[in-house]
Parts: C-alpha cells; sequence; structure tokens
C-alpha cells in the first residue's frame, strides 16, 4: 500500500466551484458590525498599494490547523511525537498574545476561536519544514532545526507575555526557563520531550542553544536572526488583528523571498521590516494593548497572594477555574475596546522629569527598526546586516488602577 501524499498546508486553495444561482430575496441582514482597522497606524495609501502589489497573489494562509492537516503535513517521526506530547498539547489552551486575545478577535469578527500558541507554533514548524526542503537539508538537520521549532514556545505560560512579568518578578520564572526545564526533562509537566529528543538522535543541548541564540549551527539564524521564521509567522499572524481589510502577507512568501534574496525579494522583507515596526509601535506596545496588559498584571499584584508559582504549568481553562475572581475582572474588559476611552487612561509618553514626581509613571517598552540599504545580503544569514533594530523604552502615566474604584471605572472604558 503507497503512502499518503504528505500534505501542504501552504499550498494555494483550490478554487471553490460556482455556487449554484439562488433565488432573487429580500437583502440579508448583516452578521456583524462592519470590518474595520482597530488601531491607528503608520501605514499610508501609498503603503497599502504597495502592500497589495507585493502581495497580490499570496495564498490562502489558514492560521487555524486542523488535526487531520497536522497529521499529513509532518512526515518526520520525532515530529510527530513531539506535536503529540503533552507539553504540546497544552499550547491549545494558550492564548497568542495574552489578555488582548479575550477582548477582541482577528479580522475584527467576534470568535470562538482565538489565536494560541499551539497553531502559532505550528505555523513555526511548517516555515522549518519549507527552509530545509528549500536549502535541501540533510534529515538530521531537518529533525532538529523542526524540533526547535516546535519548542521554541513550548514554555509559555498562561495568558503568555500579559502575566508573565508578574511570575517574573515574584517566582523567577519565564518561558525561556520553562522551555529549557521541559527540553531537558527537568520538569514534572512532561518528561517525554527529552526523550524524544534522545531516542531520535537529536542533542536537547542544541535545540537550547538554537533557541537561546548560542548555537554555532550553520543554519541557526534560521531561529534566531532577525528575519526567523518566528517573527515571519508571528508578525503576519498579528497583521490579522491590525489591518483586518488588508491583504495578508503569507509566511511561505516572506521565507521564500528571504532565501532568494533578489530585487523583489528583498522588497516583500522591506515591507514584512516595515509592518513589523508598525505592529510594535502601534499595537503591542500601543495604549489598547498596553493599558489591557497593565489592568490585568496590576489585579495580580493586588491580589498576590491567590497566586502561585505552579500558576505558571496550568492551561488557561484551569487557570481561570482556579482564579475566578481574575475571570470576572478579564470578562468585565471584554465587549468592545474603544482607543479613546484607553487615552484617557494611558498617556502616550512623559518626560524622565516629569516621572520623578509621578508614582503612576511605568516604563514602556520601545523597539525601532532600520533598514541598511547598502549592505550586502547573500545569504539568510547575511539578513542581519540588513534588517536591525534598538530596543529601548519610555515612561507612560498610568492611573492607579489598583484602587477598585479606578479598576472599575478603567473597565467601564471597555463596556
Amino acid at each position: 500500500m503507497s503512502p499518503k501524499p504528505q500534505l501542504d498546508l501552504f499550498a494555494p486553495r483550490v478554487a471553490a466551484r460556482p455556487a449554484a444561482p439562488q433565488k432573487e430575496s429580500v437583502a440579508a441582514k448583516p452578521t456583524g458590525p462592519e470590518i474595520r482597522d482597530l488601531f491607528d497606524t503608520n501605514f499610508s495609501a501609498d503603503d497599502i498599494a504597495e502592500w497589495e502589489l507585493l502581495f497580490r497573489d499570496a495564498p490562502q494562509y489558514n492560521y487555524h490547523f486542523k488535526r487531520s492537516q497536522i497529521a499529513s503535513a509532518f512526515d518526520r517521526p520525532l515530529h510527530k511525537k513531539l506535536i503529540a506530547s503533552h507539553a504540546f498539547e497544552r499550547l491549545r489552551e494558550i492564548s497568542f498574545l495574552g489578555a488582548i486575545d479575550y477582548l477582541f478577535h482577528p479580522n475584527g469578527r467576534p470568535a470562538n476561536i482565538r489565536h494560541s500558541r499551539y497553531d502559532h507554533t505550528i505555523g513555526v514548524a511548517l516555515l522549518s519544514q519549507q527552509y530545509c526542503r528549500l536549502m535541501g537539508l540533510s534529515e538530521a538537520d531537518r529533525d532538529l532545526l523542526g524540533a526547535a521549532a516546535l519548542l521554541h514556545d513550548i514554555g509559555h505560560g498562561p495568558f503568555s507575555h500579559t502575566l508573565e512579568p508578574e511570575f517574573a518578578r515574584r517566582f523567577n520564572l519565564n518561558h525561556h526557563q520553562l522551555t529549557e526545564k521541559i527540553i531537558t526533562g527537568e520538569v514534572q509537566l512532561d518528561l517525554s520531550v527529552n526523550h524524544l529528543l534522545v531516542k531520535h538522535g537529536v542533542d536537547p543541548d542544541e535545540v537550547i542553544a538554537l533557541l537561546s541564540k548560542k548555537s554555532t549551527h550553520p543554519h541557526a539564524s534560521l531561529l534566531s536572526g532577525p528575519v526567523n521564521i518566528d517573527t515571519l509567522e508571528g508578525i503576519s499572524r498579528t497583521k490579522t488583528y491590525v489591518h483586518p481589510n488588508y491583504v495578508h502577507c503569507h509566511p511561505r512568501l516572506l521565507l521564500e523571498a528571504a532565501v532568494k534574496l533578489d530585487e523583489d525579494a528583498l522588497k516583500r522583507l522591506d515591507k514584512f521590516w516595515q509592518l513589523k515596526e508598525d505592529i510594535y509601535r502601534n499595537f503591542i506596545f500601543g495604549p489598547m494593548c498596553f493599558a489591557t496588559d497593565h489592568l490585568c498584571r496590576e489585579f495580580v499584584v493586588k491580589n498576590a497572594p491567590d497566586f502561585a508559582a505552579n500558576d505558571f504549568l496550568l492551561t488557561e481553562k484551569a487557570f481561570l477555574q482556579r482564579h475566578p475572581a481574575f475571570k470576572k475582572f478579564l470578562f468585565s474588559l471584554k465587549n468592545r475596546i474603544e482607543l479613546d476611552g484607553v487615552a484617557e487612561v494611558v498617556d502616550p509618553e512623559i518626560s524622565a522629569a516629569a516621572a520623578i514626581l509621578d508614582h503612576n509613571a511605568t516604563q514602556v517598552p520601545k523597539r525601532e527598526f532600520h533598514i541598511n540599504t547598502d549592505a550586502e545580503v547573500k545569504s539568510f544569514a547575511d539578513l542581519g546586516k540588513r534588517y536591525y533594530e534598538e530596543k529601548n523604552s519610555f515612561l507612560r502615566r498610568v492611573g492607579n488602577l489598583t484602587d477598585p474604584a479606578q479598576q472599575a471605572a478603567a473597565a467601564s472604558l471597555f463596556d
């Protein structure tokens, strides 16, 4: 019996059959709110037109993967078994962006399906698989790079980056540490991951080196360079929140551009780098996400005795069951988000001098992205010469959100 052909989840969608003609009827009622941009961005009309031109032939990228699709898309036994592990399955119930995923949904539509770390990680692993095919890499490299892709987010705690700063501050826990412990078999959450790596001839220490940007592997930049498969998939996924009306860049096209590196390829990558800055500036570190994350962290600070270190190992469903008060607070922010309202809680930026006299000032990360068009780029590893970023921070004033009255006022902004 011949084996089933491997499914390419990045393949263009087959054109649907034309629908049968229907009888004329009264206009259908709208099924939901009009899809529109939810954020102020730096994208002008010219930027949008250029984006449409560069990615006009992009195949449909499905950001959510079915089990049957995944089973057919991965052919390496190690990868199949890692995906089936308890630690990996746990990522189904870890949201991609954290609390913001509970407040609104991609493409501006209410939905029961949110982006998860599971789907994101499958997407990253598919890119690793595609890269190995394009470069003609050995089975050993395919196993190693694919395992690193599948395990790069394995240690994320509930609500991802929203609550991780509090777990780090109170318990010295973060997803990098938990990822390493899962890979080395030092945590009871799942000991099978380490056993699987060793059984299939993959060095756990080399996987950790790849993920911690300490590897000397010739293809280490696939996971550690500025244009890496994690950010290619993650930014493309986040674009569904920020620009729901515009064509979505396809991660495979970006990866192929990063391998091909001709003039058109660099244009696509330049546009992606511009998108990444736009998303970080106006969305991830923008007032809406900042206010949401800050509110949730302040709730944990105020109710510190209720939270324990082992909460970091839970799924979000289990976390909300253990902490019904947090669930009630989170869902009080759920209905609708308005930037004008958030602006009343969060100032865009204040000076360091003003912050000295303001106990409610807090630091916010700031990332600036640059393109060196004079740099010579001959390989994937050279992309770091053309694309680079600077990491700084700035100060924002936030009200005393631990005060119940102000918490209620802030929550009302989202009602």
